[in-house]
């Protein structure tokens, strides 16, 4: 199964700062039965973020292992703008990567993969303006499995 499913994207977060989002995204995560625990991947999710979350223009990756998670995912979101770094512009794209704890590095192979599309404006551009979120799932399992 994709770690990218249509279940996992929200083209209109309402969230007012970097926790409410991760905690919005997370509530999806296990909505979609990919996780158990909301509060132990929004603690996780902090803690790591705690370390700094890269950031492609306008494109923030928060990213953690999580014993909340059930099965790696990627949850979407496009926002007017969350700042996750207050050295960066506000993100108004969130990929949030999620792996269960002892997945290994998994989450930073999705994170790679993801920051070499990110130099793609033409992915970008998809990103930010596809209309429906399985649109934007099929053009993120572009090249997967």
């Amino acid at each position: 199964m994709s770690v990218f499913s249509a279940e996992l994207i929200n083209l209109e977060l309402n969230a007012w700062d970097k926790t409410e989002a991760i905690t919005q995204m997370a509530l999806m995560v296990v909505a979609a039965n990919r996780g158990t625990d909301v509060e132990q991947i929004v603690t996780d999710v902090l803690a790591r973020d705690a370390m700094g979350t890269p950031q492609v223009d306008g494109v923030a990756i928060p990213h953690a292992r999580s014993s909340g998670v059930t099965q790696s995912s990627v949850v979407v979101a496009r926002t007017v703008g969350i700042s996750f770094d207050p050295d960066e512009d506000p993100a108004d794209v969130i990929f949030m990567i999620l792996v269960p704890d002892g997945e290994g590095n998994e989450h930073i192979d999705i994170l790679s993969g993801l920051a070499r599309r990110l130099m793609d404006p033409d992915f970008t551009t998809a990103l930010r303006t596809l209309g429906d979120a399985q649109s934007i799932a099929d053009l993120l399992s572009i090249g997967q499995e």
